[in-house]
């Protein structure tokens, strides 16, 4: 089955989740890259189950396969990957990913949020080998030249990491409704994250939450969405953004002290929905609904069980019980051994 699709979402819904899931788990360093590359992993995994790419046991052939995936869903407009003697020279060409990573390397996170090459990375550690960055340089006419040494994998905390004082000056870190890209990889995205971060069990929910607060920081700084004190009214902005950037055709929700409800008119997450549920996982990856999340716990708010139904067709309607507690923190500890 072919990826190819007219279906397509602002790149911006991706990319607020892409950051988010960056700066959750920046403080791990090379271990926080290291889940990253399990996201990598249930991006792949999403990417045979949905019959877009076709299962290989050849490596370079499935790298390949995601490649071209991504391609065909606008994240590049051509990549090219050259071999000599070890010595990797990676380039992309219209790469979707610049403006979110000019984005974290202003903020000196240097942890690689790419799904393409988190994708690629883990099909190269799967098979015992490892890429090692040499240099970065960006052309004038935005291309991404890396290069890489392709050596056997024996330090698995090891990550692929650029020089900071890479470049960036010609490149536009801003999103507009023009910026798209092919609804088949938000969702194997979407997905990915959510089986990634399920490695780390009792504490990947609160993880996620903390994503969801980079969610609200992106939207904060990229697009000066407002959050007020009354949790109401921030729900209705989260909405109102979802909404015009296609997360689903309306968003509409009803908040009383002890529930909030949630109704999502054609739901473009509901085809990783359904399949995350239908597995058993209990994450859910959704950007309005992490956002959501962790602005009601920025105000002292705990969200109870999940009640997920759907409603005909791609209409989901979503029912969370609230409590009033302080503040609740992850155990970064915790979460560190669990990458060890």
């Amino acid at each position: 089955m072919s990826s190819g699709t007219k279906e397509s979402i602002p790149l911006s819904v991706l990319d607020c989740v892409l950051y988010g899931a960056a700066k959750a788990v920046e403080y791990l360093g090379p271990r926080g890259e290291r889940l990253l590359y399990k996201v990598g992993d249930g991006i792949l995994d999403y990417c045979i189950k949905a019959g877009y790419i076709q299962p290989s046991g050849d490596m370079r052939q499935t790298v390949g396969l995601i490649t071209k995936f991504f391609i065909e869903n606008g994240y590049a407009s051509g990549f090219d990957f050259k071999d000599d003697g070890g010595q990797v020279t990676l380039t992309f060409r219209g790469w979707r990913y610049v403006g979110l990573m000019k984005k974290l390397y202003g903020e000196q996170c240097q942890l690689l949020a790419c799904p393409l090459c988190i994708a690629g990375l883990a099909v190269f550690r799967a098979n015992g080998l490892d890429l090692q960055g040499i240099s970065e340089s960006i052309l004038t006419d935005g291309t991404v030249v890396r290069s890489e040494r392709l050596t056997p994998l024996t330090n698995p905390d090891h990550v692929v990491l650029f020089p900071s004082s890479t470049d960036m000056s010609n490149v536009s870190a801003s999103w507009t409704p023009a910026d798209r890209m092919g609804l088949p990889a938000f969702e194997a995205v979407e997905y990915g994250l959510a089986q990634g971060f399920d490695y780390l069990g009792a504490q990947a929910q609160q993880l996620l939450d903390n994503a969801g607060a980079g969610i609200i920081r992106f939207l904060q700084d990229e697009f000066r969405i407002s959050f007020p004190d009354d949790p109401s009214k921030t729900i209705d902005n989260l909405a109102s953004f979802f909404a015009a950037n296609e997360l689903a055709d309306e968003i509409t929700s009803q908040m009383s002290p002890s529930d909030v409800g949630i109704l999502f008119k054609k739901y473009r997450y509901a085809s990783v929905l359904r399949r995350l549920l239908d597995e058993g996982f209990t994450l859910v990856s959704c950007p309005f609904t992490l956002a959501v999340r962790a602005s009601l716990r920025q105000r002292g708010l705990s969200i109870g069980g999940a009640q997920w139904k759907f409603v005909g067709g791609q209409d989901v309607s979503l029912r969370m019980s609230l409590h009033r507690v302080a503040d609740q923190q992850f155990d970064e500890e915790d979460v560190a051994r669990l990458m060890e």
